[in-house]
C-alpha cells in the first residue's frame, strides 16, 4: 500500500491496546455422516467456505451482466451491491441487492408461499425488519430466496429507493442465478491496523465501496464479538450497536468543504486533527481523510489512530485487507 505509515510516539498508545488473532466464522457442516450398507460413510452436505470477518464469499457471475459496486461484511451477514451492465452505458444503472445468511439467521418461512422456479423461490412481497440500519419501518419488496447446499440463503432483492420504477422479476431471477458462494476474497480498504487491536473489541463491520461508481467512505467497526449484525434490507451507512466506526475518504471538493466547519482543531501522529469530544476525531493523512467515531475517551481514539497504515483514498488499486 502507499501512502502515510503513521509511527507509533513514545508513550501514546494507552494500555488497552494488546494483541489480538483474527477472527475466523465457524464452519457450518449441513447434515451428518450415516454409514452405509457397505460400511462406508455417505458425504456430508458442503459446508459454507470459511471466512475472516474482512471477507465475503458471494460471488456474482460477470459473464451474466453485473459488477459489484459495493461488498459489505456485517456479522455473519455478507451483502453485495450489483449494477446491471446491460442498461445504462459503461456503468450500467443499479441493478440490486444479494444478502447471504448463514444456516438458522433468517426466517426462512416466508419464501414457502413463493413461486417455485427451479431452485429459486420468487417473492411479489418480501420483508426485512427495516429499510436501512436503525429503521423501525419494516421494507418490502420483490425478492427471489434460494437456500444454498451449505444451509445459507441467499436473497435477491432490489433498494425501492435507488431502483426508480422498480427492477423487472426477470432481472431478479437473472440476477439470482449469477450468485454462487464460493472462495473468500477479501474486502480491501485504504487503511491498515497492525498486530494490535482494543482488548474488549473485535472487528464486525466492513464496507467496501468501489470508487469508480460507489464514492462513499470505506469503512469498518468494532463491536463486541457477539453482536448481532443489522437486519435491515440496505447499507447506505453504519449498523448499529457499533462501539468504534472508522471511515476513510477522499480529500476533495467535499472534504475541503467540511474541513473548513470543523473545531477542536488538535494534531495526532504528526498530522492535523480535529476532536470533538465523545463523538469523534478525524485526521488528515496525504492522502486520506480518516474519521474514528465513537464515545470512547480521547486516548482510545488517538491510539486507534497511531496504529494504522493510511494508504491512498483515491486509489483503490492500492487497497489491502485491513488486518491480517
Amino acid at each position: 500500500m502507499r501512502g502515510t505509515h503513521i509511527r507509533h510516539r513514545r508513550g501514546a498508545v494507552p494500555a488497552l491496546i494488546v494483541t489480538v488473532l483474527a477472527a475466523v466464522a465457524t464452519v457450518v457442516t449441513v447434515g451428518a455422516l450415516r454409514s452405509g450398507g457397505d460400511g462406508t460413510a455417505a458425504p456430508a452436505a458442503p459446508a459454507e467456505p470459511v471466512r475472516r470477518p474482512w471477507q465475503v464469499t458471494l460471488h456474482v457471475e460477470a459473464a451474466a451482466g453485473y459488477v459489484v459496486t459495493t461488498g459489505v461484511s456485517d456479522g455473519a451477514r455478507q451483502t453485495l451491491t450489483v449494477q446491471n451492465l446491460r442498461l445504462g452505458g459503461s456503468e450500467g444503472t443499479y441493478g440490486g441487492e444479494v444478502t447471504a445468511f448463514p444456516p438458522g439467521t433468517l426466517d426462512e418461512t416466508q419464501f414457502r408461499t413463493g413461486e417455485d422456479i427451479r431452485d429459486l423461490s420468487y417473492l411479489t412481497t418480501f420483508t426485512f425488519v427495516g429499510h436501512a440500519a436503525g429503521d423501525t419501518k419494516p421494507w418490502r419488496g420483490p425478492a427471489v430466496g434460494r437456500r444454498d447446499p451449505s444451509g445459507a440463503w441467499i436473497v435477491v432483492y432490489a433498494d425501492t429507493e435507488r431502483a426508480d420504477g422498480g427492477i423487472s422479476r426477470s432481472d431478479l431471477l437473472r440476477l439470482a442465478a449469477a450468485v454462487t458462494l464460493g472462495p473468500p476474497r477479501d474486502l480491501r480498504l485504504p487503511i491498515h491496523f497492525g498486530p494490535t487491536l482494543p482488548a474488549d473489541l473485535r472487528l464486525t463491520y466492513v464496507r467496501w465501496p468501489d470508487q469508480r461508481i460507489d464514492r462513499r467512505a470505506a469503512a469498518l467497526g468494532f463491536s463486541s464479538a457477539d453482536r448481532e449484525p443489522s437486519g435491515a434490507a440496505v447499507y447506505p451507512g453504519l449498523p448499529p450497536e457499533l462501539d468504534v466506526a472508522v471511515l476513510a475518504g477522499a480529500r476533495d471538493a467535499a472534504w475541503r468543504k467540511t474541513r473548513t466547519t470543523l473545531t477542536g482543531a488538535t494534531r495526532v501522529a504528526g498530522l492535523p486533527a480535529w476532536y470533538s469530544p465523545g463523538a469523534r476525531l478525524t485526521v488528515e493523512a496525504e492522502r486520506c481523510v480518516v474519521t474514528v467515531e465513537s464515545a470512547r475517551p480521547r486516548a482510545d481514539l488517538e491510539a486507534l489512530i497511531e496504529s494504522l497504515t493510511i494508504g491512498d483514498c483515491a486509489d483503490p488499486e492500492s487497497w489491502i485487507p485491513p488486518l491480517g
